[in-house]
């Protein structure tokens, strides 16, 4: 299957992203006239068939040889809010079989004609007939939402227009809690700018990305990169996996990993803050194994930080990080940490009852 991939631990998965207090929490409100007559005509036609969310400040239009994409028309600073959006076509389902293709065709056929055309515009890089399918431009464009259902997905008209970049300058995210997918800004962008997502891993080598890129989307990159940043890359992956190996057998190991993949992500120049923010929570519980409550702290506040810039103030993640950057203690690590010297004095209790046992029979 086909679908954009928007975590670093797998293709197709996820999403991560939003800005503080601008991520709207209640009812979608109306977009302003004064905004609708400076967006494009593509954003006019959206805006027929999805409210927005709220006021963009960017246009979707034609580059020549490359078709649509999206560009700035204000100046954006890391953790700025670009976009917010509802999917059109949501499809969840924890059946096997055809059931993703009967519910994917429930979604659709509820929708008004309006937003079907507005569906069928979006790209098909599946077709193997003549014309576009539905599931060739699902599989194309969605986004998945790591549920843990059998199969969940979204389709976002908006997100869809997002081109992709080997070093975006925007965050990706899906937020379960509010049904949403967010793009924000990553780095500083300029008025005018492109704006980009990431459709494949990251932080695979050039090689293998332009691979997957003209297998699944159909186009090739015409970006270039040193041989320095496919080295990089590939011990950035490398390093995730070996932290996920670690666990919490070998915390001081786990904590060198961790501390070598975020300078890495300084090196290479990727501002994705949602890779960090999950780091971080790896060296929370790192932290917490090896009894370092000071730095389980530490860590935590780094993190908020990151899941700020991510997520914005809403999300689960901030949320707790929040929490354990006041008190660790509420983390599931630290619970085991307790229980872990609840049996070794236990142990000592019973060792000691034993020896003295031992001495008194002795000596009788």
């Amino acid at each position: 299957m086909l679908c954009r991939a928007f975590v670093p631990t797998r293709k197709g998965l996820g999403w991560l992203l939003r800005r503080p207090l601008t991520v709207p929490t209640g009812p979608p409100r109306l977009f302003r006239q004064s905004w609708a007559r400076s967006c494009a005509s593509h954003l006019q036609s959206v805006a027929e068939v999805q409210t927005p969310l709220h006021e963009y400040h960017f246009e979707v239009k034609e580059i020549e040889g490359k078709g649509l994409g999206a560009f700035a028309t204000k100046d954006f600073e890391p953790g700025d809010l670009v976009l917010a959006e509802y999917p059109i076509i949501p499809v969840r389902t924890n059946e096997g079989g055809d059931a993703w293709n009967e519910e994917l065709h429930r979604q659709y056929d509820q929708l008004t004609p309006e937003a079907k055309a507005e569906v069928f515009k979006l790209h098909d890089t599946c077709i193997q007939k003549p014309e576009k399918s539905l599931e060739g431009i699902l599989f194309t464009n969605c986004i998945s939402r790591d549920s843990g259902a059998r199969f969940d997905v979204a389709l976002c008209l908006l997100v869809s227009r997002f081109n992709h970049s080997c070093s975006p300058n925007l965050e990706q995210s899906w937020d379960e809690g509010t049904g949403q997918a967010y793009l924000v800004a990553a780095e500083p962008i300029k008025a005018g700018d492109e704006l980009f997502t990431y459709y494949v891993d990251l932080r695979l080598d050039q090689k293998e990305r332009r691979q997957r890129l003209r297998e699944s989307y159909g186009f090739e990159s015409t970006e270039h990169y040193p041989p320095e940043s496919d080295q990089r890359r590939t011990e950035m992956k490398s390093l995730d996996d070996q932290i996920i190996r670690v666990q919490m057998n070998n915390p001081e190991k786990g904590l060198r990993l961790v501390k070598k993949l975020m300078k890495l992500y300084d090196e290479e120049g990727l501002h994705m803050y949602s890779w960090r923010k999950r780091n971080c929570l790896h060296a929370v519980q790192f932290c917490l194994k090896r009894r370092d409550t000071a730095g389980a702290m530490r860590w935590a506040k780094k993190g908020l930080r990151f899941s700020r810039l991510a997520h914005g103030d809403a999300h689960a993640d901030t949320k707790t990080l929040l929490q354990l950057s006041k008190d660790p203690s509420t983390h599931p690590a630290f619970e085991s940490r307790v229980e872990d010297i609840r049996m070794v004095s236990n142990y000592v209790i019973c060792a000691s009852i034993a020896f003295v046992a031992w001495t008194v029979y002795t000596y009788q």
